[in-house]
């Protein structure tokens, strides 16, 4: 290596002549990645919402009683449990585009079957409990292809996204399923006014899922881009070269004998299965003390909207200050007041302001800083497969949701006869109250549920703020050390410029007042 020093207002400058800091190069396949499983993901979770966001006129549709209708959620999200595991191995193994593409085609078949089966024309001939069964097996088959795509967005960030953009990346991918119960929550109730209608809900679902199979299976062309896009990313492809790729069974022993990642399985699954079980029973709980389906929708949209603002502030929060695991613990704390709160709430009638307002602070605190959690779950387990990572959080949120969904079956108890004047789930869509039949929901009492799905997650959140601590492993290996290119020291006299140089034979050119060559 050879350098030129100079003499410059009484310092003496190092300008190496070694290699210049290094390019990474990004690529637009990036955009089309990232577009086609946002896309995916929303048409799944906003498909997979719109049944219970609309249960009453569902219900009475499909000629079903409400604990028939419940299956339909129940099965999607139950259905992602078992597929965690063939996920993580499929796209660790194969790939990022391997798996994108099986979620594509899991997801458009699961979408064509609820429209066909429930299509205008189509199923004048069919009966309403084949109908029925038709969007069961559908629902199913997108709740298959959830861990495929849900658990990609941490590996697309990382592989296709430079450093600058990574936590962008990372939001969108990750906001994308709450943005989905947006849609399906707060829009469905507000066109689908009529049972009737349901058949233009499965058609309304199908269209992105369709546009986003096609695109899935026309644009997602690569697992990695040719070259790294980021150090962090440099570092693990070498490091992956010069030690062979984990394979499966190493990277779950790595990843399970860690303790921050088994924190983070727990609190993290459990608070995004919270949050899809409120999205799911929230009309159920709401309808039993007097309120109606569009405000429920409207206090789920607040939740998830308002969270959506959150990410943004809470990332650019953390990117300025770093400080990424003291922001998830101060939301945590935020979280636990709003579900306090909102729980207490949910329980009164005629305080449907209060419930919004009390929403959205939630959303905020909760859904806010997922993504930060998201990426702090890798940070903790670099330089493991963060497809396995990933898609190992949904399988702990596929669990809990089921648990906390079906445990609502035990702990629902009668309706007090205070609120049976004023409930509104055994109102049809024609205004009037029918008592027996389908197509009605069962007003219940909440309170002992809710109060449990309380404590369950004040147990999660402790458990996360007092025990988990990790050090940040992507972003230090993304901080690798460089020599430096310039060196400016003072001009002393007793010293030489060898005896201030990094060690190691180097040729150097000195420029200086005497103009000697010194080689060392």
């Amino acid at each position: 290596m050879t350098a030129d020093f100079k003499k410059k207002k009484g310092a003496i400058s190092l300008l190496e002549d070694g290699p210049k800091e290094p390019q990474y190069k990004v690529y637009t396949e990036r955009w089309w990645i990232m577009g086609t499983v946002l896309l995916l993901n929303l048409a799944n979770f906003a498909h997979w919402i719109a049944f219970p966001a609309v249960a009453k006129k569902a219900a009475a549709y499909y000629e079903v009683s409400g604990e028939e209708l419940d299956l339909i959620p129940t099965v999607s999200y139950a259905a992602g449990v078992p597929t965690c595991l063939i996920a993580t191995y499929l796209i660790e193994a194969r790939g990022l585009k391997v798996g994108v593409k099986i979620g594509a085609y899991l997801t458009g078949f699961g979408g064509l079957l609820c429209c066909l089966s429930t299509f205008p024309g189509l199923a004048d001939n069919v009966p309403k409990y084949y109908q029925y069964w038709m969007a069961v097996v559908g629902q199913a088959a997108t709740g298959l292809a959830c861990p495929f795509i849900s658990g990609v967005p941490t590996k697309i960030s990382q592989h296709w996204f430079p450093d600058s953009q990574r936590t962008m990346a990372t939001s969108l991918l990750g906001m994308s399923y709450p943005l989905g119960i947006v849609l399906g929550q707060g829009i469905t109730p507000v066109l689908i006014q009529h049972p009737d209608q349901i058949p233009y809900m499965n058609i309304m679902f199908f269209i992105p899922a369709a546009i986003g199979t096609v695109l899935g299976i026309m644009m997602v062309k690569n697992n990695m881009p040719p070259s790294p896009p980021s150090a962090s990313e440099e570092q693990r492809e070498e490091e992956e070269t010069r030690t062979k790729k984990m394979d499966y069974i190493h990277t779950l022993k790595a990843v399970w004998t860690n303790k921050a990642f088994v924190i983070m399985f727990l609190f993290l699954g459990g608070c995004m299965s919270f949050i899809s079980c409120l999205a799911t029973k929230m009309e159920q709980i709401m309808c039993s003390v007097g309120y109606s389906d569009e405000l429920a929708g409207l206090a789920c949209t607040v939740v998830i909207i308002v969270g959506a603002g959150g990410t943004i502030l809470f990332g650019v929060l953390a990117q300025k200050t770093g400080k990424i695991v003291e922001i998830t613990k101060l939301c945590c704390f935020g979280a636990i007041v709003c579900v306090l709160v909102l729980s207490y709430l949910l329980l009164m009638p005629d305080v449907g302001v209060y419930i919004l307002i009390s929403g959205g602070f939630l959303g905020l605190f909760a859904l806010g800083v997922f993504p930060l959690a998201l990426e702090l779950t890798v940070e903790a387990t670099f330089p493991a497969d963060q497809a396995t990572v990933t898609c190992f959080i949904f399988f702990s949120s596929s669990i809990q949701g089921v648990f906390l969904m079906v445990i609502e079956n035990w702990l629902g108890y009668p309706l007090p006869e205070k609120y049976r004047d004023i409930e509104t789930c055994t109102i049809t869509h024609g205004g009037a109250s029918e008592e027996g039949g389908g197509g009605q929901l069962e007003p219940k009492d909440y309170t002992y549920y809710l109060l449990f799905v309380t404590v369950y997650l004040l147990i999660l959140i402790i458990m996360y703020m007092f025990f988990f601590k990790t050090e940040l492993r992507r972003t230090n290996a993304g901080s690798v050390k460089r020599p430096p290119r310039t060196h400016s020291f003072a001009k002393v006299d007793d010293k030489d410029v060898e005896s201030l140089l990094h060690g190691g034979m180097t040729m150097v050119r000195v420029v200086s007042p005497r103009k000697r060559l010194v080689t060392c």
